[in-house]
């Protein structure tokens, strides 16, 4: 109603100084045959768990252009896949063979400079080295839009991007 859109990845272009990839987890739960979240970012080489919390059968199929495929039963609750993902790729698409409607993408980076916008479509990327930058916002239905970034040593800057309905 306000014009906010969620669900949307965003992620800084170009090559940076390598960092640490994070040891704790991204988490992707099938809930109410459902994915939670439904668009999500991780590094390359970052652990990510897939959980199934709903008691019937989820296949859980990773549709790759990069070498990310993946495609696996989880017959009842509690059962959790643990993944590693080997390409930057946005984005992976993720479904369940049984139930068609499940979908969920997943951004993957070789950096840490990207976010997912929330429900009131705002974001935050961390840490950005200062320098001129493109950025880049990915959703599902309205597709990619770019910019260009300037930022300067330790002062916020405030990107929007605005997505035409056609």
């Amino acid at each position: 109603a306000d014009g906010s859109l969620a669900n949307v990845f965003v992620s800084l272009q170009g090559s940076f100084p390598a960092a640490s990839v994070p040891a704790e987890p991204v988490t992707i739960d099938q809930r109410g045959c459902i994915y939670f979240p439904r668009v999500v970012g991780a590094r390359v080489g970052q652990t990510v768990l897939v959980r199934n919390s709903d008691e019937l059968l989820h296949n859980v199929h990773g549709t790759s252009a990069r070498g990310n495929n993946f495609n696996f039963s989880q017959p009842k609750a509690g059962i959790v896949q643990e993944l590693r993902l080997k390409e930057p790729e946005i984005m992976l698409k993720v479904t369940c063979d049984v139930h068609r409607w499940m979908t969920a993408f997943v951004g993957v980076v070789n950096h840490p400079y990207f976010a997912t916008s929330g429900a009131g479509g705002t974001f935050t990327i961390a840490n950005v080295p200062a320098g001129t930058h493109t950025i880049q916002a990915w959703h599902e239905l309205f597709g990619v839009l770019t910019q260009t970034v300037r930022v300067t040593e330790a002062t916020p800057v405030t990107v929007q991007f605005t997505y035409r309905t056609k």
